[in-house]
């Protein structure tokens, strides 16, 4: 053994000596209780490589664990600044017949238990390991789940060094069980969540220093994905670290959109070249402009040509917008006024949008596609407005409204309709557009409340209602709130805040996706696949900054 490895060795050692005594604070630490105990190396460029034991003491298994880390690390040529460890807790003997059940009856990539495929954890996988290598499955044909023993025995041929192929022709009954986890990184010790929906991640308060950092990574994230000509690298599938192809120029405005505001709440100078390549990208490659109508449009390419949105239009201007306020350029202000001209085509006598126009002809190709580009495109021109003070902008908006609360579009509980209406209500405060933001918010909070997923547009629609209340306090309209759970809005918030977090892909997580450094800080969506799409980032940081401002901007 070289005097690297040696020293390689002995870091482990010292790394693990510190986790031993954080988690002994932690822990009743049974001596003479059987324990399973996984170990988790991770680096930035590769999967994790997982180890685990069982032994009849804690200090047995921790000892083999400390000497199979040792052993291993002493013959790589990089170093794997992450550890992790986690303790198996509970567990539940089940039939293959009932797990495939109980796999079948839960969604997608939210099953969150470890499984071992016998009884005496020989074959043992954390459930990262599983959801991060696509090992659990869904046939839809067949409506049932399933395992994807290709994906698992790779995993283990490649991650689980010195364990054995699994014989699935064995397997008769599965145990599953739940692990208390502690992870290392940068020296320091964090306490994971095992509950079943947060389980894995770091259990730490979300507050002011927590949020900084988390919107410092995802700058850093989307930042990176801007290329030179200032077209996005669109995402990834990051279980096998595979680039998604498609792309949409709404979600590119959008994004531009989110990188300025985050921009504003912490300046960086990467990103103010990322920004500015993205919208130059923008304004020369995506937008037409009809000059005779001093009109603009927003492209979005289609099989066999090109269509315009009702919602790409609104996108790009609020782009463009928010480059002029944050960076204090006037240079794309014209063009923003000619993409409204743009949606004032699209504009029906009634108040409605058409979605889609067709190019070159402009004329209508699909009069509606999806509830968001309504506020979207109300938001966009009160932005407008904003700058502009162009009468006209702030007409379109209330003729729209008119149409939104004669048919019931509160119902639709969208986040850009609860911006728009935090927005409208700074120049109107008449009581119609108070009345229905709150009812744009109030009947969807059990709902966001409990949802499963980490939507991120709920922190958004939440926290620009709570916005839209705290002015409401402030006119003769007041007693609109006699009806309206302020309390519950606000819990939602919170609680929405906090359970959005496990869509973030913190180290402790992304060390069981191919390559975590294509990553990490990155905003994902579990149920597709681990999705980390530019438009899941954008949506997450906007509600994060807003939720900031609201709640913790005067935290001492």
């Amino acid at each position: 053994m070289n005097t690297t490895t040696l020293q390689k060795a002995k870091t482990f050692k010292e790394r693990m000596e510190q986790l031993y005594h954080y988690i002994a604070d932690k822990e009743s630490l049974n001596q003479s209780k059987e324990t399973i105990l996984f170990l988790s190396l991770g680096t930035l460029e590769h999967r994790a490589i997982v180890f685990h034991v069982k032994a009849n003491s804690f200090q047995k298994s921790w000892t083999k664990l400390v000497h199979l880390g040792e052993s291993f690390i002493s013959k790589q040529s990089h170093d794997f600044p992450y550890i992790k460890i986690d303790i198996v807790k509970n567990t539940e003997a089940l039939s293959v017949f009932e797990f495939i059940k109980r796999l079948t009856q839960t969604k997608r990539y939210y099953f969150r238990y470890g499984v071992s495929f016998d009884q005496n954890f020989n074959h043992a996988f954390l459930e990262q390991e599983l959801n991060g290598n696509a090992v659990l499955k869904y046939d839809k044909q067949n409506k049932r789940a399933f395992i994807d023993e290709k994906n698992l025995q790779l995993y283990i041929k490649k991650h689980r060094p010195n364990l054995p192929a699994l014989d699935f022709n064995k397997v008769s009954s599965v145990q599953l069980f739940q692990t208390k986890g502690y992870f290392l990184a940068d020296e320091k010790c964090y306490e994971l969540h095992m509950d079943e929906r947060n389980n894995g991640r770091r259990n730490t308060a979300l507050t002011k220093e927590e949020i900084v950092s988390m919107v410092q990574a995802s700058q850093q994230y989307l930042t990176h994905l801007v290329h030179e000509d200032g077209r996005f690298t669109y995402g990834y599938f990051s279980c096998f670290d595979r680039e998604i192809e498609h792309y949409n120029t709404l979600r590119h405005c959008s994004t531009l959109y989110a990188m300025c505001e985050s921009y504003e709440f912490l300046p960086n100078e990467d990103l103010k070249v990322a920004i500015t390549s993205g919208i130059q990208y923008l304004v020369e490659t995506y937008i037409t402009t009809n000059d005779n109508e001093h009109e603009a449009f927003l492209l979005e390419q289609i099989p066999g040509g090109y269509e315009i949105k009702l919602g790409g239009n609104a996108a790009a201007i609020l782009a463009l917008t928010k480059f002029t306020t944050v960076f204090k350029n006037e240079q794309y202000l014209d063009l923003a006024n000619a993409l409204a001209n743009g949606i004032k085509r699209m504009q029906q006598p009634d108040g409605s949008f058409v979605h889609i126009l067709d190019f070159p002809s402009l004329k209508m190709k699909q009069a509606y596609r999806t509830i968001y580009y309504d506020g979207e495109a109300a938001f966009a021109l009160m932005r407008l407005y904003h700058l502009s003070e162009n009468a006209e902008h702030l007409q379109m908006v209330q003729h729209a409204f008119d149409y939104f609360i004669a048919n019931d579009y509160w119902k639709n509980h969208d986040h850009w309709l609860s911006y728009c209406t935090n927005e409208l209500t700074i120049y109107c405060s008449e009581e119609k557009y108070f009345q229905f933001g709150l009812q744009n918010v109030a009947g969807r909070l059990d709902y966001i409340y409990q949802r499963i997923t980490t939507y991120p547009t709920f922190l958004e629609l939440t926290v620009a209602a709570h916005r839209m209340v705290e002015r409401l306090k402030q006119t003769n309209s007041r007693h609109l709130l006699d009806n309206f759970d302020e309390d519950k809005l606000v819990k939602t918030i919170q609680k929405r805040a906090e359970y959005q977090r496990n869509g973030f892909f913190y180290p402790e997580l992304a060390i069981y996706h191919k390559r975590p450094a294509r990553i990490m800080g990155a905003f994902f969506i579990r149920h597709h696949t681990f999705r980390t799409r530019i438009d899941d980032v954008e949506h997450n940081l906007s509600g994060y900054i807003a939720y900031y401002d609201a709640f913790l901007s005067s935290v001492e």
